[in-house]
């Protein structure tokens, strides 16, 4: 076997709640399972609170240097890279990973690229890119010059990430844009890879409570308005009438107090449950005992990862048909019941296409686990430690023969 590698993953990390922790938490487990890595350490966000580290066992350590919103950041990133003396850096991010206001959030995303110039062989998950956002349906809506701040300051943000030594989208149309953009940069298409595939057991739809799920970051293009009307026009209906639905997650940072005040104007129906953040441990049994998963929004950033878990633990998803929930579907082979955007009455139906079909449900259930099962977490891990290992050995390389 070749020799090990120490890979560091930069990545908001739970008990953290920002967002991508839980997808961190897994590359970060099946980091540890690959057999070509001796040691990975996490870069991650500090904790707003006093909290245990996750035990993933001897081979993972926790450095956790940054803030999010911090303008230092960055800089703080690479002298823990430097300090911990990895072999090659794994970076999760999205366009808001260090914060949601533009400089701070600029300045960390830059860091990869000042990574790679430290002498750390950095690759990018990048999970989003800003030119793949509609602005208009997000807390920009109607702000003409600051979306047009914002298209330019990400188009320079972009080009930087290009510097990283290589970057990774997890839908074909990002990778097209990507590559006619910058058709020098390493980037590659890698699914965004799906959890506990491997061991794990789901029921069948039949056996579980009568449960309609939504999870999210709720306030901006992710709502609960046309959901939960939706779900009124539902229970109208005698075969549904018993149903509940429960909504994890929590606001949106541009949007403080929008779940807490969506739950005080239901907070007499017993049929709509305010669960809150959805710890990891919980997800498995959050998606696991629901029989259908609703996605309410108006616009789409980046391949779901509620979508994928939604796959993974066999409830039916239920989305509108647009943006990158077409790219999934036509590149991975997950699909659902559709809907037309902001149509409750619409939404209803496609919640009650699935619910009053357990034959169709079941089939399709079955079908978006077989899809899931073609690129597990472990996959995608394999993937970077290669594409690291590769960069490592030509910077040798090239080091040897200027010596």
């Amino acid at each position: 076997m070749s020799t090990q590698m120490r890979i560091a993953l930069v990545s908001a990390f739970p008990p953290g709640v920002q967002s991508l922790n839980e997808y961190g938490f897994h590359l970060a487990k099946a980091l540890v399972a690959n057999p070509e890595v001796s040691e990975v350490v996490v870069i991650a966000d500090r904790l707003c609170a006093p909290a245990d580290e996750l035990d993933l066992g001897p081979k993972l350590r926790v450095e956790r240097v940054w803030d999010f919103n911090s303008l230092t950041s960055g800089p703080a990133i690479i002298r823990a890279l430097k300090k911990a003396d990895v072999d090659g850096a794994v970076w999760n991010l999205q366009t808001a990973s260090f914060g949601d206001r533009e400089i701070p959030a600029a300045l960390g995303l830059c860091a990869p690229a000042l990574a790679r110039l430290a002498g750390v062989p950095s690759g990018i998950i990048a999970h989003n890119i800003i030119a793949g956002i509609d602005l208009e349906n997000t807390q920009m809506k109607g702000q003409r010059f600051r979306q047009a701040i914002v298209r330019a300051g990400g188009a320079v943000i972009t080009r930087a990430m290009m510097q990283a030594d290589y970057v990774t989208v997890t839908l074909r149309g990002y990778a097209d844009q990507l590559t006619a953009s910058y058709p020098r940069a390493s980037v590659h298409l890698v699914g965004h890879g799906t959890f506990d595939t491997e061991t794990r057991e789901v029921s069948r739809l039949g056996t579980r409570a009568k449960r309609i799920v939504t999870m999210g970051k709720f306030g901006t293009y992710k709502r609960l308005e046309t959901l939960l009307s939706a779900f009124d026009l539902l229970r109208k209906d005698p075969e549904f009438s018993d149903y509940e639905l429960v909504i994890g997650g929590t606001d949106h940072p541009n949007t403080p107090g929008y779940v807490k005040s969506v739950a005080a104007l239901r907070k007499d129906d017993a049929g709509v449950r305010f669960h809150g953040y959805v710890a990891e441990d919980d997800v498995p049994t959050f998606f696991g005992d629901a029989r259908a998963s609703v996605f309410d929004y108006s616009t789409t950033t980046g391949s779901s990862g509620v979508l994928h878990q939604t796959a993974s633990y066999g409830a039916v998803p239920v989305f509108p048909n647009i943006g990158d929930f077409v790219d999934v579907s036509r590149d991975e082979g997950l699909n659902g019941a559709n809907y037309g955007v902001g149509d409750a009455a619409d939404m209803a139906r496609a919640m009650g296409s699935v619910l009053g079909n357990d034959e169709a449900a079941q089939t399709l259930a079955d079908a978006n686990r077989k899809a899931s099962m073609d690129m597990p977490i472990s996959e995608v891990a394999a993937f970077h430690v290669a594409l690291l290992r590769s960069r490592l050995k030509r910077r040798r390389s090239g080091s040897q023969a200027i010596a």
